[in-house]
């Protein structure tokens, strides 16, 4: 089982340092952020452990966002994580960005003619452009750990032959199942979660729970609480009274 906190939101340096130099403390193994990959990448710098972002899709050009995504994991030292988070209202505008944005970080040559992107553009104020285009720089990981936020069924469909995986909001009586991704699921939950419903969820899957945290105290409880029981099976509970 893999334990992350977050998604931190994005106050001053110094208090975000603060929880991320906390999480580290209290065993964690990611610190997550809600805003661009470039201030996970700065997150980096202060702890060892890695980092993950939550980042909209379909609102901006998705090779800018690949181009995020690679300067921040190569800034990260190949630490960089992701959450995609559907933003428009048009299902079809989310699914062509997220097949082009998995094919810029594949290292790919692309060329894409869909419904609403063209890569390259090829517009006539460019000149002469190539026919095929890829990401330079490529990201530091051979692939960046990446999941969608699944709110609608449909979104599961598209993320597995991407390669990318699932990520799931906590509610109680949530059940994994029989799964064959590559990436374990991912469940946001909030600080109240009780270890044992998490192990219950997961049942005999490998689980990713990144929980909510305001402060670094929030953080450090949290850690204490859940750590031991999730990564040690029939953890002794006098450890933590």
């Amino acid at each position: 089982m893999r334990l992350g906190v977050g998604p931190l939101a994005l106050t001053s340096s110094a208090e975000l340092r603060a929880l991320a130099q906390a999480a580290t403390e209290s065993s964690f193994d990611c610190v997550w952020v809600e805003g661009p990959p470039a201030v996970a990448a700065m997150v980096a710098q202060w702890v060892p452990i890695r980092v993950g972002a939550v980042v909209e899709v379909g609102r901006h050009h998705p090779l800018h966002l690949a181009e995020d995504i690679a300067v921040a994991d190569i800034t990260s030292a190949g630490r960089l994580e992701v959450i995609l988070r559907p933003a428009h209202d048009d299902p079809d505008v989310v699914k062509e960005h997220m097949h082009l944005l998995a094919a810029a970080l594949s290292g790919a040559h692309i060329q894409w003619e869909g419904l609403h992107l063209r890569v390259p553009a090829r517009l006539a104020d460019n000149g002469p452009v190539p026919q095929r285009l890829a990401l330079n720089p490529r990201p530091a990981q051979p692939a960046v750990p990446i999941w969608v936020l699944d709110r609608q069924s449909g979104w599961a469909s598209i993320a597995d032959p991407l390669g990318f995986g699932v990520a799931w909001r906590w509610r109680h009586g949530l059940a994994f199942g029989p799964t064959r991704w590559r990436l374990p699921r991912a469940v946001l939950c909030p600080s109240t979660v009780e270890p044992a419903d998490l192990l219950a969820a997961a049942g005999e899957q490998a689980g990713y729970f990144i929980v909510e945290a305001v402060t670094p105290g929030d953080v450090r409880a949290t850690g204490r609480r859940l750590a031991g029981p999730l990564r040690m099976p029939d953890f002794p509970a006098w450890i933590n009274e």
